[in-house]
């Protein structure tokens, strides 16, 4: 019986932690970047600083890419056509590059926190 109610309690913690996350990623301002040509537009983008906040990454190109920052410690991939959003908790103010890791040769961009 203590395990039926050790599941149960389990179940509803991950289902109050997934709507608390999704609760406070909704209020946050969401900031998009296109990969296309081999290029990132915009290159840069400007955040408030101790705000979390949402950036969306499409992939125009025709082969997957991988946003990818080592500041941010984020790596996602995107596949042609597609759009992936990558949370960010509140940043302190700098510059955080990122860059394509399976495109070496696209140019890098930043996240400019002030």
């Amino acid at each position: 019986m203590r395990f039926v109610h050790l599941v149960t309690f389990s179940a509803v913690l991950l289902a109050v932690c997934a709507l608390t996350a999704q609760t406070e990623c909704s209020d946050s301002p969401i900031f998009t970047i296109r990969a296309e040509a081999g290029h990132f537009t915009p290159s840069q983008l400007e955040v408030a600083a101790n705000q979390p906040f949402t950036v969306r990454v499409t992939s125009a190109e025709k082969t997957p890419i991988e946003f990818e920052s080592f500041e941010l410690r984020r790596e996602r991939v995107v596949r042609p056509g597609e759009t992936i959003s990558v949370n960010m908790p509140p940043l302190g103010p700098g510059t955080y590059k990122f860059f394509d890791d399976f495109h070496r040769d696209t140019p890098e961009g930043a996240i400019v926190v002030k």
